[in-house]
């Protein structure tokens, strides 16, 4: 008995250290980006279509024309300049495209105009099926970082071609921020003392040295990658100061000492906000954007250019049977939006192009119950691609945010913008949701004949519309009362048939139906 109680007291002790020993070692497990194309909705969040080990090419644009950057300085971007980043990746064991169209802060406006019809000309050669994003020097977003692995430096000024105006500056000073080759940034700012800050690593670039000045507050690992972008930015001999411990000759380079951010930075605050979508169209005669509360796949409507307000990216998806018109204005609305947006949005947001039938993770991940098959019909995947049209209209999608001027006949984005402090998760219904429970809604949205559902027959529009449910005749469905007209009352009323009028999303049946008094 008390031989059994001594192992068990010795089991006891043996498993505890192991706990003990485990917890001691905690191990750094990696992101598992193939949870991306298992769960759409964490590449929404992310920000991230894959995992950055795609394919890239870059072209600076000069003399309007696309130039090949040598793959030596990948990742290097001078505010002088523009550029096209064409990134490919597979999935689903054919290629994707994400053309990204970088606009340096002092290009011209002939060099901005350039880098969008060149980026259209670039889509072409990639079946009009390339993701388009608008990236404004200093808003790179995450999977722009990422496909650099940890070597994007943005430079001030200047320019990388071969015959610069202007010789390189003698001192040049880098911000450095990101803890991975995922998230990293050298960002140049002002050379002095009041550019520095507590919380990161700064390159200081002389043509004797190049210090790596680390703030009280920077990790292990912001060092670590501050001493590859070191590598790249400079030649000279690296000298890593504290700081606090700084020799003289590094408050000469930057003209002195002076006061510069010293406090903790306080975690970045994120704005809890809920997506939402907008149609644009101009079916009515004139062009207007309407929300789609509590929206799903089944409300993106391919005869219409769809927005979606994501907060950090603005998404434009475009229907196959969209017109040029729609699209155009499309655009212009979206960069209203965020100009008049009542939270004072970034007019430097990434307004992203995509196209029926090649929607990225990042996007398709704030729809529940994504189906990639949806639009297919059966068509193999060239005639998808095929059947997607001409967008080249949507090239303005790079014209300055603030020389749009927007069509009066447009609906006021103030009443549009609505509030962005919601702390509420999204929540999306899936569409099998949005679908009436009644069969002949089923049977409609499958593209069924429409049928009467109910023995009485049809009745006339004075009947049904403008009543209250006590007002109408016995048996009438209250909820349902566009089913009892005629044919001929029902085209005339909603200028379409009943098969038309029920291959529409739910929403807008509904809408149409409060507009003639039959809701």
């Amino acid at each position: 008995m008390m031989q059994r109680g001594c192992m068990s007291l010795c089991t006891y002790w043996v498993l505890a250290f192991i706990v003990l020993l485990h917890a001691a070692k905690v191990e750094q497990v990696k992101f598992d980006t193939t949870q991306l194309h298992a769960r759409p909705e964490l590449a929404a969040e992310q920000r991230m279509v894959d995992d950055a080990s795609g394919d890239i090419e870059v072209w600076r644009i000069e003399d309007l024309q696309m130039q090949p950057v040598d793959p030596k300085t990948y990742g290097q971007f001078y505010g002088g300049d523009c550029y096209l980043v064409l990134y490919t990746y597979l999935r689903s064991g054919r290629p994707h495209y994400v053309l990204y169209m970088w606009q340096g802060r002092h290009a011209s406006v002939d060099e901005i105009t350039a880098c969008a019809l060149n980026a259209i000309e670039l889509d072409k050669k990639h079946g009009d099926e390339a993701v388009q994003v608008r990236v404004t020097m200093g808003k790179e977003p995450t999977h722009f970082l990422a496909i650099f692995k940890g070597k994007l430096i943005i430079y001030e000024g200047g320019t990388s071609r071969a015959q610069k105006s202007t010789p390189e500056p003698a001192i040049r000073l880098f911000q450095v921020r990101g803890t991975n080759e995922m998230n990293t940034k050298a960002t140049e700012v002002p050379a002095r003392a009041s550019s520095l800050n507590s919380n990161d690593v700064f390159l200081l670039a002389t043509n004797q040295v190049c210090y790596l000045w680390c703030g009280k507050g920077c990790s292990g690992d912001e060092r670590e990658m501050a001493k590859m972008v070191a590598d790249i930015v400079s030649r000279r001999d690296k000298h890593t100061i504290l700081e606090g411990q700084e020799p003289a000759e590094f408050w000469e380079a930057l003209g002195g000492k002076a006061p510069y951010a010293s406090e903790k930075r306080f975690q970045e605050q994120i704005t809890h906000y809920q997506p939402r979508l907008f149609e644009c169209s101009n079916q009515t005669g004139r062009f207007i954007m309407t929300e789609v509360v509590d929206f799903c796949q089944e409300d993106l409507d391919e005869d219409d250019v769809m927005l979606l307000d994501t907060w950090e990216e603005i998404f434009l998806w475009v229907g196959k049977a969209s017109n040029t018109y729609e699209r155009n204005e499309a655009v212009a609305s979206a960069k209203e939006y965020l100009k008049t947006h009542p939270a004072g949005r970034d007019l430097a947001t990434p307004i992203i192009l995509v196209k029926q039938g090649c929607e990225p993770l990042n996007f398709t991940g704030w729809f529940n119950a994504w189906d990639p098959y949806k639009w297919s019909d059966g068509k193999s995947y060239e005639e998808m691609k095929n059947s997607l049209g001409d967008v080249s209209a949507l090239s303005e999608i790079t014209v300055d945010l603030n020389n749009i001027s927007l069509s009066k006949r447009t609906l006021s984005m103030t009443n549009l913008a609505g509030s962005s402090t919601s702390s509420a998760s999204p929540e999306y219904k899936s569409h099998f949701n949005h679908n009436d429970s009644s069969s002949y809604a089923n049977s409609s949205a499958n593209g069924s004949p429409f049928t009467v559902p109910n023995d009485k027959g049809v009745y006339s529009r004075e009947v049904l519309m403008n009543k209250t449910v006590d007002e109408l005749p016995e048996g009438v469905d209250p909820t349902k009362k566009e089913y009892y007209l005629s044919d001929a009352d029902f085209h005339e009323i909603f200028g379409k048939s009943k098969h038309e009028f029920y291959q529409m999303p739910k929403w807008k049946q509904q809408n149409e139906k409060k507009q003639c008094g039959l809701f």
